[in-house]
């Protein structure tokens, strides 16, 4: 006979929830102290102001029907109220969200067109909250790459002769009637043609997209088709400057705290916040701040599960980084294997190109041979990039160190991977030096580009990947 627990009193309940929410308190804070309790944290005073005055021309740039408004939905309620022209290019409809799907359709086990159906009724969304703040339905462009698929085009599928096949809409082509270019297929070069496309064209002046450290595959990934796509029209059009910003969703500790609190102002994420201080927002007024939360609300098939992160972005400012390009840099001394012997034409060191946070996750704080700090290139014997990547403690055997490559020159795109386990086509052995994985590659085996986006990562087998730095570019010719 099974033992009947003892009922507790609603005043026995209140007592116990509050030595829970004390415990919870504790030990969160004993864990954020853990990860951040040598970072400067940031105040709404530190970040800098920006104006839309003086600009003609927006172009606001989402992975996902939602990812515009909460972005930059009051940004798109200024620059409309300040006759400024406004367009938004949503790349996918957002039909790969697997329990939205099975929430809003009741099924188990959604079928191809369910997600279809899901993709639709998204680009609806975005249509309905867009025109509530004044952007109409013919500027607003639906690209209609396949939902999380974005890494695919960048890293794998290159080529539009042999296209990603998306494993929800079961399409290598675009499925919907709302598309920009019915013409596309799920490759890179698609993608990247469509963004030239429309830039070129368009010639915004102002331009916001994704952060490229937002950690959505879908947002990093667009975050740096877009800087390609940009970097190539400013290629063809010399004198084309307009001003980027990028903007941040997906972090666990952002934003914070997680809710609505229209009172409160967004700050960035504190690990970010320390390894670059320069941080820009746009003050909301009373109307522009209503207008958001309005919008946001419009988005019913994300507000079961996503209501809250939703929300989170209803505040007094708008928060946006602005991304630069690197520099790459003659290496006159040191060894290739060894980023800290690396000096310059004056013997200064040459620093990272990218700063990765460290002790940001609580499982990186524990796992240093997993925690990317940096990864630093240079041009060594005028003719080679030396590369590598670096960890917080000595790197681990049993992890899988990757330095990645795309490169773009006269005769298109060169994709290049080094590995510390040596077993995928197409790459080659990364050099283990202590807390550094490196590696030298011709530029004539990159085909000469003009340019060069890089990044790398540590995964574990099994696990897959654990960190991974944000893509950075440098311009050869610079």
């Amino acid at each position: 006979m099974k033992r009947k627990l003892p009922a507790i009193s609603h005043q026995e309940g209140k007592i116990l929830n509050s030595i829970l929410v004390v415990f919870l308190l504790l030990s969160g804070g004993l864990l954020f102290s853990l990860a951040f309790g040598q970072h400067v944290f940031p105040q709404s005073s530190d970040l800098i102001p920006i104006e839309l005055q003086g600009h003609k021309r927006l172009l606001v740039i989402a992975p996902h029907c939602d990812d515009e408004t909460l972005g930059a939905g009051g940004a798109i309620q200024e620059a409309v109220q300040s006759g400024m022209e406004v367009k938004v290019v949503i790349e996918t409809n957002g039909d790969g969200y697997l329990f939205a799907t099975m929430e809003d359709f009741k099924r188990l086990y959604p079928r191809a067109q369910d997600f279809i159906r899901m993709g639709n009724l998204r680009q609806e969304e975005s249509l309905k909250a867009l025109q509530s703040m004044g952007v109409p339905e013919d500027q607003v462009l639906f690209l209609s790459y396949p939902d999380r698929g974005t890494p695919a085009l960048w890293n794998v599928y290159w080529s539009s002769s042999k296209p990603y096949r998306s494993p929800y809409s079961d399409s290598t082509q675009s499925p919907y009637s709302r598309t920009y270019n019915p013409e596309s297929v799920y490759a890179g070069e698609d993608l990247l043609n469509d963004l030239v496309s429309i830039i070129q064209s368009y010639q915004p002046d102002l331009v916001i997209y994704p952060h490229p450290d937002d950690v959505h595959p879908d947002h990093w990934g667009i975050s740096a088709f877009t800087r390609l796509a940009f970097a190539t029209v400013k290629r063809n059009i010399p004198g084309y400057q307009p001003d980027e910003f990028a903007y941040l969703v997906h972090r666990p500790d952002y934003p914070y705290p997680k809710g609505l609190h229209p009172s409160q102002s967004l700050l960035p994420p504190v690990a970010l916040f320390n390894l670059d201080r320069l941080w820009y927002q746009l003050g909301l007024g009373p109307q522009a701040i209503t207008g958001k939360q309005k919008a946001v609300m419009m988005y019913r098939s994300q507000l079961p599960l996503l209501r809250s992160l939703m929300e989170s972005f209803v505040r007094q400012n708008e928060l946006f980084a602005k991304p630069q390009g690197g520099q790459l840099v003659p290496m006159v001394d040191g060894e290739p294997t060894d980023p800290r012997s690396w000096r310059d034409s004056n013997g200064n060191p040459i620093q990272p190109i990218i700063l990765d946070p460290v002790k940001d996750f609580i499982t990186r704080d524990f796992l240093g041979s997993a925690d990317l700090t940096e990864v630093d290139v240079a041009l060594y014997n005028s003719d080679t990039l030396a590369l590598c990547g670096g960890v917080r403690v000595r790197t681990s055997p049993t992890l899988i160190y990757s330095l990645r490559i795309l490169a773009v020159g006269s005769q298109g795109v060169v994709h290049h991977t080094a590995r510390s386990h040596f077993n995928s086509a197409g790459s080659r052995p990364v050099q283990r030096m202590r807390k550094y994985f490196c590696d030298q590659v011709k530029l004539a085996d990159l085909g000469d580009p003009w340019i060069v986006f890089l990044g790398a990562d540590v995964e574990e087998v099994g696990t897959g990947i654990i960190d991974q730095t944000a893509w950075q570019y440098v311009e050869m010719d610079n």
